[in-house]
């Protein structure tokens, strides 16, 4: 059984989703269940052998979540997703618990669940992405009493889904001691590399904001840049599922009065788009960021800095790695001149890094279940991957 929380985006859902692709190629017979608070649940492929149970979902109001749908206080909220997973993990039985990013859970609604795994001995694996906040935000978060007990207590395993060359949480954020030695970096979650790259004439560039629930002012920004301007490239622009309908209607209308510019609102493999793209113009979120990794398409990153500064760690620390620019919210009118300079061959294109996560992934559940001998050890230090 997976969960995650799922709040804001479609991040902690795609990575299960991969991972639990990953899981049935290692483990044909498995069943996964995917228990997940995304609002676009239902809108991805599921492969065979897994489902998704989806819960009630929140969303963030200002400082605090809040219910995305459901006329109910946050409270109330709480105790229905809370019982709502707890009778889907006594239920469904699962031989392990894998559970991304938050490790109680919403507000501690993994607490019962937890303390359920733990009483019938159903190892807990905990999967994290490799940069979630500035070291001192995350120092706050992993000193919450009962977040440091479960970190102590609840997980066999924590999983950092990164490469150490580019992000190294253990020398980045203040990890616990007693967690130091069960903390492995498997190298990035990313599917297989499609074999689509860029076709020959005149040059594309993608534009993708994730979910697009905060993104409409950066795509606004390179639409109105293109207005009255010529440029050599095509543009493909994915607004996203999550996107408020009445904006998003405007930048469809905005863009088709721009020659070579055309929209959707939603694709579920976004990876496609990627490897055939030249360039990628994107927010910096996980999974974007190993998709582009893995197709080595050159990219401009637009991180968000608020609330949290995941994104722009991210951004910067692959600016630094060569395989990306970054432009933060005053550099978005200089996005056309970026985008020209990479399709100019601004940026190198032979990236190698970890992006094995997904299968070592997959391994280390089988291992702890006892489903044969993991067939790779555990990376603790990121292994080149040249793709």
């Amino acid at each position: 059984m997976f969960y995650g929380h799922d709040s804001f985006g479609l991040g902690h859902l795609r990575r299960c989703l991969t991972l639990a692709e990953s899981l049935r190629n290692r483990l044909p017979d498995a069943s996964v269940l995917i228990v997940t608070g995304s609002p676009c649940a239902t809108q991805f492929p599921v492969p065979d052998g897994v489902d998704v149970l989806k819960l009630p979902s929140v969303t963030k109001g200002g400082a605090h979540y809040v219910s995305l749908r459901l006329g109910i206080d946050m409270e109330s909220m709480l105790r229905l997703r809370s019982k709502t997973v707890l009778a889907a993990f006594e239920s469904f039985e699962p031989d392990l618990l894998l559970v991304d990013h938050t490790p109680i859970g919403l507000r501690g609604e993994l607490h019962e669940t937890l303390a359920s795994a733990k009483r019938q001995g159903i190892p807990c694996v905990l999967g994290l992405r490799d940069v979630i906040d500035s070291p001192l935000h995350v120092a706050r978060e992993w000193s919450h009493p009962r977040i440091r007990e479960a970190l102590a207590e609840s997980y066999q395993d924590v999983l950092v889904y990164g490469d150490t060359r580019v992000f190294d949480m253990r020398r980045e954020y203040p990890v616990p001691p007693e967690l130091r030695e069960r903390v492995h970096h498997v190298g990035y979650v990313v599917r297989p590399e499609s074999s689509l790259k860029p076709s020959p004439g005149v040059q594309e560039v993608l534009f993708t904001t994730g979910g697009g629930g905060d993104g409409l002012d950066r795509i606004e920004a390179y639409l109105r840049s293109l207005l009255g301007r010529e440029v050599s490239w095509r543009s493909r622009v994915v607004i996203g599922p999550l996107a408020d309908d009445k904006r998003a209607r405007a930048a469809e209308d905005l863009a088709a009065r721009i020659e070579g510019v055309s929209t959707i609102r939603f694709d579920p493999d976004l990876r496609t788009h990627i490897a055939q793209a030249d360039v990628v113009v994107a927010m910096a979120g996980y999974n974007t960021c190993a998709e582009i990794l893995a197709s080595g398409t050159p990219a401009v990153l637009l991180p968000r800095t608020t609330p949290r500064r995941e994104q722009f760690v991210r951004a910067t620390r692959l600016k630094s790695f060569g395989v990306a620019e970054c432009l933060v919210r005053s550099g978005l009118t200089r996005i056309p001149e970026t985008v020209q300079k990479l399709l100019d061959g601004g940026l190198r294109r032979d990236i190698s890094v970890d992006l094995g996560g997904a299968e070592r992934t997959a391994d280390i559940i089988a291992k702890r279940i006892g489903a044969g001998d993991s067939s790779e050890s555990v990376s603790h230090g990121g292994q080149a991957c040249n793709r």
